[in-house]
């Protein structure tokens, strides 16, 4: 019975290959380094694998041709560390999703599926530039106070969720892009029986393009059930501009994220610079200033960050990246390292490796 089962589900996809023009792709980026840190904890640091550049992922994605423009489309992507092959977050926990896309009506999918602040507010804000912008300039510092669920230890860590934090049991819409605007909607299920918002999220993005200029906005808000029993959750929102002149791209951000519970709230203000100096040599300047409100006390932190990466070829380079916090109301915490200083000045120098496949 086995044997005929088999047989019928391997006919049923041929059938389907012969039907209908399909593609499946196999990706991942791997990154690896090493990391000085002046502090942590009171005491300098070496970390290897901190990848700096990019995390560790691997996945396939692949469509359908259904004719008339229609495309059935999915997406499997996991991470994971280089330095003992385990997996961060299950398999395939970084995103999946099965959706439709249309060419002229947009993208309807659903699954674990990252959201806008940072499909917005990152790659499409960023363009071009996104590959060249290095993870040290994510946000972290003295903000525990945030009381953002997630592991132990982890802090403030990517607060404002612009490294790319899924949402599961997500249905999301992304509409075709109609005069240089596009936009989308996400929302997830909570779950919990007789609430239909309890322990919920939801995600909005907008993305307007006018020549050499980008704008963005986003909007998520994630209710957690550890804040008010999933009644209170972590807002958060952004603005976005971005400019091509040449070689140059000039960036700026806006970011806010408030805990609806405690009323918690940091604001995050960046700018940046990216220049290309030949298709071989690229250098990403920020500058990103931290305040949190009265709740957190006034928290502080500012923190200048400078990368630069040479590819050796279309898919492998070597880069360097640098990071300079300075805190106020707490010790400095750069992003990917394990620990805050002992006090309130911490610094972070990398050098890595990349291959992308």
């Amino acid at each position: 019975m086995k044997i005929k089962k088999s047989a019928l589900l391997i006919g049923l996809a041929l059938a389907a290959n012969a039907h209908a023009q399909s593609s499946v792709e196999i990706y991942g980026i791997i990154d690896t380094g090493v990391m000085y840190v002046s502090n942590v904890g009171g005491h300098s640091n070496w970390l290897a694998d901190p990848d700096t550049m990019a995390p560790d992922l691997f996945g396939f994605r692949g469509t359908e041709d259904l004719g008339n423009g229609l495309k059935a489309i999915f997406k499997l992507e996991g991470m994971f560390s280089l330095n003992n092959g385990e997996s961060t977050n299950g398999l395939f926990g970084h995103e999946t999703y099965v959706g439709l896309r249309d060419d002229r009506w947009g993208t309807l999918s659903a699954g674990n599926q990252i959201d806008f602040m940072f499909y917005s507010l990152v790659v499409d804000h960023w363009g071009p530039a996104f590959p060249f912008v290095n993870s040290l300039g994510l946000r972290q510092g003295s903000f525990s106070g945030l009381n953002i669920p997630g592991p132990p230890g982890n802090g403030s860590f990517d607060f404002d969720r612009t490294l790319g934090a899924p949402i599961a049991n997500s249905v999301k819409y992304m509409s075709p892009t109609v005069g240089g605007l596009s936009m989308g909607a996400q929302y997830s299920f909570g779950g919990q029986a007789g609430s239909f918002g309890q322990d919920s999220g939801q995600s909005f993005g907008l993305n307007y393009h006018i020549g050499a200029v980008a704008l963005n906005g986003a909007y998520t808000y994630i209710k957690y059930p550890e804040l008010n029993n999933g009644n209170d959750g972590i807002r958060n929102m952004g603005l976005a501009a971005s400019w091509v002149v040449g070689p140059t791209e000039l960036a700026a951000m806006y970011t806010s994220t408030q805990n609806t519970q405690n009323g918690a709230r940091v604001g995050v203000y960046e700018a940046d610079v990216t220049w290309t100096a030949s298709p071989f040599l690229h250098a990403n300047l920020a500058y990103q200033y931290m305040k949190g409100n009265d709740v957190l006390k006034g928290q502080k932190a500012s923190q200048e960050t400078l990368s630069v990466l040479y590819s050796l070829s279309k898919r492998t380079s070597i880069y360097s990246a640098l990071a300079l916090q300075q805190a106020s109301g707490g010790p400095a915490w750069i992003s990917l390292v394990p620990g805050p200083s002992s006090g309130g000045r911490q610094t972070a120098v990398d050098i890595g490796l990349q291959h992308v496949f």
